[in-house]
């Protein structure tokens, strides 16, 4: 019987602004760095310089109201991008990967915060990633009021 063991891993980290993310990426990074894990920390949307690139025009689209469909295409044309120029030769060199965000936020936030279709979602999904999925996924979850009491300006 030939049985092999995964070496590396794919990690996402999910959950709602001012969660926690980043201090659980932190957290897992220094398990990773104390057993000498060699690991790729990035970050949705961006992780690439062409992935950061759309996440400046996400995030800095004031001036001009974004139509929800051209806000998911650039969600999956980021993704595709960090996917195949980041994430995918780190694991195919032997490293683990810990992604602040992945695609479970494209179905938070735009199915459940925009009011996209799943299926539309799920399409682009099987489209731009095939069966390419997180190994593990760590889903923050907290009251709803103690995430907003650590941004910047609200006060409960």
């Amino acid at each position: 019987m030939n049985v092999s063991v995964k070496k590396n891993y794919f990690i996402t980290i999910e959950g709602i602004e001012g969660v926690g993310k980043t201090t659980s990426a932190a957290y897992v990074e220094s398990l990773l760095q104390d057993a000498g894990i060699h690991f790729v920390r990035t970050r949705e949307p961006g992780g690439t310089e062409i992935a950061e690139k759309i996440r400046e025009l996400l995030l800095m689209h004031h001036q001009e109201h974004m139509h929800i469909d051209t806000e998911l295409l650039l969600f999956f044309a980021g993704r595709a991008q960090h996917v195949h120029q980041k994430i995918k030769p780190a694991l195919d060199k032997g490293d683990w990967v810990l992604c602040d965000r992945f695609t479970d936020a494209s179905f938070a936030y735009q199915c459940g915060g925009r009011g996209i279709p799943e299926q539309r979602i799920e399409q682009l999904e099987r489209w731009v990633l095939g069966d390419f999925r997180p190994d593990i996924t760590i889903l923050l979850h907290a009251r709803y009021h103690l995430p907003l009491r650590l941004l910047p300006g609200i006060k409960l």
